[in-house]
């Protein structure tokens, strides 16, 4: 009888130490292309209008399967109505996205719709996408998901690394290109999935801290029967 409780302690044991192991991280900064400073010394402004589209993205490769739990961009100026941020895949850190501007809708990954504040501030948005090792690209813009308006992108941030910036301007140019953006702040934040074992990897870990119990309790009562 002792046998048995002392084999399913170490069952109990087994189970609470792999429930720990997959229970995910608080979510952190997974994606910068700058540091918040706080200054802003000009604006690229996205929008869409008749005579302007403007969208502004950055590429980002991430090596471990990540949940998303937002997107976010350092604000300035004073915008109107409302913008999109999206997600969507990228061939590699140097490549746009697939498709023309119009059709971003149909690529994305994950999305969401808001409005910015006036003033110079970050603003994150919830979003919920889990990403596969890879390489994505963090797009902000208007005219599409729904939104309809205007916001201020500030460049006045301290750049993290070397950032792949892109953009799409209607009267520039009617597709992606690479765009020079130093300073502005797009991010991403997230937690990495932690693996979950396979069911034959957890029916042996359980079976060896049974063992173990089995093992223990066998030396203890050698140990009484000796004395």
């Amino acid at each position: 009888m002792q046998n048995k409780t002392r084999m399913r302690r170490s069952m109990l044991i087994a189970i609470s130490l792999l429930t720990a192991i997959v229970v995910p991280a608080r979510a952190d900064t997974i994606f910068q292309t700058a540091t918040y400073t706080g200054v802003d010394n000009g604006e690229f402004i996205i929008q869409s209008t008749p005579n302007f589209t403007r969208f502004v993205g950055a590429s980002f490769t991430i090596s471990q399967r990540t949940d998303v739990t937002g997107i976010g961009a350092q604000f300035g100026g004073f915008p109107s109505g409302t913008v999109f941020g999206a997600i969507v895949p990228l061939a590699s850190l140097t490549a746009l996205p697939a498709g023309a501007p119009s059709q971003l809708e149909s690529i994305s990954l994950g999305d969401v719709v808001f409005a910015v504040a006036g003033g110079i501030h970050d603003v994150l948005q919830p979003l919920s996408v889990t990403l596969d090792p890879g390489t994505y690209g963090i797009i902000f813009g208007s005219g599409l998901f729904g939104a309809s308006g205007f916001a201020g992108l500030g460049d006045g941030n301290a750049t993290v690394g070397s950032p792949n910036f892109f953009d799409f301007q209607q009267v520039a140019s009617p597709n992606w290109k690479v765009l020079n953006a130093d300073g502005v702040r797009l991010f991403v934040e997230g937690n990495v999935v932690a693996a979950v074992p396979e069911p034959s990897t957890w029916a042996m870990i359980i079976l060896g801290f049974a063992g173990i119990g089995a093992v223990t309790y066998r030396r203890r009562t050698a140990t009484t029967l000796a004395a």
